[in-house]
């Protein structure tokens, strides 16, 4: 139980600082391509509206007056294409850039007209297409260098940011146990306090019974208070047992013996055990095959009949109990189902958190303490299984139990 509340706080510290490193990460990039794409644009702006040619500099007060500089007429790489009505090619200028030719920059026009939109990217041009009398003009703006700045940012942050979610994920991993200590050793000392008490309170109801079957035998006077007596000290030496026995699952204290058997076959026997409380309800008992398991058949066995007294407890009479296995891959499926008067009432979520019941209201009509289904779920957590329970379409409350049949 510590391991997993300590696996759980390092996964929730790790998926927070994802989460809020990766927000930070993408805000950067979306701000940078955004930025990015606002400078070429208004150099591409700056072009069209010149008429194909970037004109002499002039001091600018707006957002680009740090990208348009005395450098950027000598320095900014385009070439310009003019087309009539006709997409026939008026004219080509290719004055400002060497690494593209002719034939080349008739075929990325022809890619570009092609997308039918007036702005964005081809390979590493950014382009823009401006209408007027004559046609349209198209400005090519190479982009290469932005581009390559903003992959190499991308590269950058990730690296950085994978190398310190290494690092953070071994400090977690690390001080994660130092961190939880307080509530680590809450948690021993609760379960210490079980299994002393539980031990402790043995000898006196042991004494308790012993005295009311002596008081039973030798009085003829006071019988019903010496009957309610035994049926309580019954009914507290059951949960004594049921809380040292849960103690003893959660922490595998109980020695495991896992041997092969079949797990059809010992349904059917638990079935056959509870025949005689079972009268008044209907048992569908589904399994076409007889399927092995290798796992501690003690702890299956007790896992089986919680599950069914469970299900004879809460169905109502004439009501219908359900039970399937069936074999998936190397798994094994067992679900467990019944109708129930409070199904509406049943929080799934909840329902193997220890003393949970359904009605409160009610509890006292019920035998029980709200244990089962804990032990069920640390019976089953101990195979490294997983046990779920919901509400079905035909409204009634299943439970399914994924066990592999391998035993690992």
């Amino acid at each position: 139980m510590i391991k997993k509340l300590q696996k759980k706080f390092i996964i929730i510290s790790m998926l927070s600082i994802i989460v809020v490193t990766g927000s930070i990460f993408g805000v950067i990039i979306i701000e940078n391509y955004t930025r990015t794409n606002r400078e070429l644009d208004g150099i591409l702006n700056l072009i069209s509206e010149n008429n194909g040619k970037i004109p002499e500099y002039r001091p600018r007060n707006d957002e680009l007056a740090n990208v348009i500089t005395q450098e950027t007429q000598f320095s900014t790489r385009y070439f310009i294409i003019r087309i009539n009505d006709q997409e026939e090619i008026i004219e080509t200028n290719m004055q400002h850039i060497a690494s593209v030719n002719q034939e080349q920059a008739e075929e990325i026009l022809e890619k570009v007209l092609e997308k039918n939109k007036n702005t964005g990217y081809y390979d590493n041009y950014r382009y823009k297409i401006t209408s007027n009398e004559d046609g349209e003009l198209i400005v090519f703006l190479d982009c290469t260098i932005q581009l390559n700045n903003l992959k190499n940012l991308i590269n950058q942050s990730l690296l950085i940011i994978t190398v310190g979610l290494v690092i953070v994920f071994v400090l977690v991993s690390v001080l994660s146990k130092k961190a939880l200590t307080p509530i680590i050793e809450n948690i021993e000392r609760q379960k210490q306090f079980i299994t002393n008490a539980g031990h402790e309170l043995k000898t006196p109801v042991a004494v308790i019974m012993a005295n009311a079957d002596v008081m039973e035998m030798t009085s003829t006077e006071n019988i019903e208070w010496i009957k309610s007596i035994k049926k309580q000290a019954s009914r507290l030496d059951a949960l004594i047992k049921s809380l040292l026995n849960l103690a003893n699952v959660e922490e595998n204290k109980l020695k495991a013996n896992y041997t092969q058997f079949s797990i059809t076959g010992l349904i059917n026997e638990q079935i056959q055990d509870f025949k005689a409380i079972t009268k008044d309800r209907n048992i569908v008992y589904e399994n076409k095959n007889d399927i092995l398991i290798y796992a501690d058949i003690n702890r299956i066995k007790e896992l089986i009949t919680i599950l069914l007294d469970n299900a004879l407890k809460y169905t109502q009479e004439s009501g219908k109990i359900e039970i399937k296995v069936e074999k998936q891959g190397k798994n094994i499926k067992i679900q467990f189902a019944n109708t129930c008067e409070n199904v509406k009432n049943i929080n799934t979520k909840k329902i193997f958190d220890r003393f949970y019941r359904v009605d409160k209201s009610r509890s006292k009509s019920k035998e029980g303490y709200g244990i089962g289904l804990s032990i069920a779920k640390s019976i089953v957590e101990s195979h490294k299984g997983k046990i779920t329970a919901e509400i079905n379409k035909e409204n009634m409350i299943c439970f399914t139990i994924i066990l592999n049949g391998d035993g690992y």
